[in-house]
């Protein structure tokens, strides 16, 4: 591969006695002429590889002739129907509007919405049906954006920009929202709850947050008198503000500490979920004008981690994860067991597909987005006792696929769950070809699904093939707690990758495939995982695709989410710290050695993972591998934290996954 060259510079630093080289440091700047040129050369030899390559043309024209089924979340109910946002096969959304028959009346209008925003939900105010507002993302922009629409005006009244979360106040004519301020150099991300009047065309600061904080969730009880504020200090920390009738937040948390999520209220009492004293979680409810310490428990812990809950009526729907599969739980109003709802399988995902869930809902009705493996994604709706299907697009039956789940032994004794998914019956012969996907971090259970969110693959059609596929539940997630989510954050990182070879490893060493027809794939956080098994571990892969990884765990503290950042890896900063994140950071640990065939994508829109980091891995890999398994960087110049829209998503996604064929040798030179 003739790479292009980057002129590297001499600049260095030295951090606790330890001096950092960083010769592709100039890569950071984004706008920099040669930097420009770098990139699109880099893009152009990505091309010409691809032009080339054995089976990219017929993937392309597959993926573009597969058949397309519709699928529907952030879901509002509403006197006409469903508002909802329609995923697209090339990488778009759609706000649509549905009967109660789940057919499409018609494509939302957006007109008055500026062409560079990717507009994602729609929220119809339940006062004015004139009232509505839509979040998107602006090209560029580092969070999401409120637009305020009048439709009888034909106007768009404001737009609200760096958006965590929104929802409608009581009134249907006020918006809460939460944003913040972030200052790198001092660490420090500064959330605020502010409010927007459509009347008025006024904001008011309901409150600030001065301590370093992820960020603020908002919701609402579905009357909409209670009002939550939950300041994530950390992905284990939750700080709980409840707004009073002046308007004013006050908090019910004192020093109590744990992650706390506002369910609804059920009578005079307020129902938390949370992990404090409970590492699988617990719900509690807490009197109005009584502090989260004085709750008292309403369902208490169990085996299994319980994620999720909302109001149901006069009930609460649990939802539980059992061995990081959903179990859907019914309890009465005195947190009784009433039944466990018939899922599809006992080995999927059941989460709630309504937007407005923990908003001001008009409807007692609760709508649940079910899949696995081998169950595409369908809607279920949950009237009464009585649970059916409401929308389901590809009801095709997976009879000659079997899901096994496994447990391997790590290092330290923990148990590592994982998925397998292999045709019925498949030999062992050490050779077939199987794709392994994790993710390990920021307390996010990967459970059951249909389809690989980062090379757009259904695993259906992979295994189908006579392929393996393996999704592997590591530490740093949710799956078993806060124990789970500790074991694989901050000092104990470098678990979620032991774990991952610690089940890769099995799977080879028991005869099911061998390193040269492994490839592995994971984005963000789970890009960095995928860089650093690269880099930990290069024998044991035949192909690796990283999108927008994270890479430098030294200089990703200067990023503008850097702040947040801190709080699930650490601070580089940290004497006691520092050096474990040197240990793995992928970035400062490639070394002249052989590596297997790899694919680094991101994009220069990219705020939550800012493209040095996909940029600066790439070139330094380029200069020193030995081996002849080629090294290429895509670059998506209106890219964001994603693997781009339209053509470019289709692309990048015809890329990577011809990629995984050629370099595990299934396509003929």
């Amino acid at each position: 591969m003739n790479y292009p060259q980057w002129k590297k510079s001499n600049w260095s630093e030295t951090r606790f006695g330890v001096t950092m080289k960083d010769e592709y440091i100039g890569l950071e700047q984004p706008k920099d002429p040669e930097v420009l040129k770098w990139v699109a050369e880099e893009n152009t030899l990505t091309d010409q590889f691809f032009s080339t390559l054995p089976g990219y043309a017929e993937k392309k024209e597959q993926l573009q002739a597969r058949p397309f089924y519709a699928s529907y979340s952030a879901l509002t109910e509403t006197d006409e129907g469903y508002w909802a946002t329609r995923a697209n096969k090339d990488g778009t959304r759609t706000l649509v509007v549905l009967d109660q028959n789940f057919k499409e009346i018609r494509e939302v209008d957006l007109s008055l919405i500026p062409d560079t925003i990717t507009v994602f939900t729609a929220n119809p105010s339940f006062a004015d049906p004139n009232l509505i507002y839509y979040t998107g993302l602006e090209d560029g922009a580092g969070r999401p954006c409120v637009l305020v629409v009048d439709q009888k005006a034909n106007k768009l009244i404001r737009k609200l920009d760096g958006i965590f979360y929104s929802l409608w106040d009581k009134t249907g004519r006020r918006i809460l929202y939460s944003d913040a301020d972030a200052d790198p150099e001092k660490g420090l991300n500064v959330n605020h709850v502010r409010c927007y009047d459509c009347d008025k065309d006024e904001i008011q600061t309901c409150f600030d947050y001065h301590e370093n904080a992820v960020l603020v969730r908002l919701a609402s009880s579905a009357d909409g008198e209670t009002v939550i504020a939950e300041v994530m200090e950390n992905y284990a920390d939750t700080v709980i503000f409840v707004q009073q009738d002046n308007g004013e937040f006050s908090s019910v948390s004192q020093d109590l500490k744990g992650a706390f999520t506002y369910v609804d209220t059920l009578g005079d009492e307020l129902i938390f979920l949370t992990q404090s004293e409970a590492p699988m979680g617990r719900l509690i409810a807490v009197k109005q004008g009584q502090t989260l310490a004085e709750g008292r428990t309403f369902v208490a812990e169990c085996a299994m981690k319980l994620e999720d809950a909302i109001r149901h009526g006069d009930q609460l729907v649990l939802f539980y994860l059992n061995d990081a599969a959903s179990l859907v739980r019914v309890v009465d109003k005195s947190g009784a067991f009433c039944c466990d709802l018939p899922l599809p399988s006992p080995w999927g995902a059941c989460t709630l597909a309504m937007q407005n869930a923990r908003a001001i809902r008009k409807t007692e009705s609760l709508i649940l987005e079910f899949e696995s493996f081998v169950h595409s994604p369908m809607l279920l709706k949950l009237t009464g006792d009585q649970l059916e299907v409401l929308y389901q697009p590809n009801p095709q039956s997976a009879d000659a696929i079997e899901v096994r789940q496994i447990f391997t032994e790590a290092a330290d004794g923990e148990r590592i769950p994982a998925f397998v998914v292999m045709p019925k019956g498949l030999q062992k012969t050490g050779k077939t070809p199987t794709l392994m996907y994790g993710y390990g971090g920021y307390n996010n259970a990967i459970l059951p699904s249909y389809n690989n969110p980062f090379v757009d693959l259904d695993i259906v059609d992979w295994v189908s093939q006579g392929r393996i596929y393996v999704s592997i539940n590591l530490r740093g997630g949710s799956e078993y707690g806060t124990r789970w989510h500790e074991g694989g954050s901050l000092a104990n990182k470098k678990n979620c990758f032991t774990d991952f070879i610690a089940t890769a490893e099995r799977i080879q060493q028991e005869g099911w495939t061998c390193p040269a027809k492994t490839a592995i794939c994971g984005g963000s956080n789970g890009g960095l995982l995928m860089c650093a098994l690269l880099t930990m571990r290069p024998d044991l892969w035949g192909c690796v695709i990283a999108s927008v990884p994270h890479t430098d765990m030294i200089r990703f503290r200067n990023d503008d989410r850097g702040p947040m950042y801190i709080t699930e890896y650490g601070d580089p900063m940290d004497p006691n710290l520092f050096p474990l994140m040197l240990s793995y950071s992928p970035y400062h640990n490639i070394q002249p050695i052989a590596y297997p065939a790899t694919y680094i994508q991101t994009g220069e829109c990219d705020n939550n993972v800012p493209p040095y980091h996909g940029k600066k891995m790439a070139a330094k890999l380029q200069e020193n591998n030995q081996s002849e398994h080629p090294v290429l960087l895509r670059v998506l110049a209106l890219g964001s934290h994603d693997r781009g829209k339209g053509e470019a998503h289709l692309k990048t996604i015809a890329e990577m996954q011809s990629y995984i064929d050629w370099a595990l040798g299934e396509v003929q030179e």
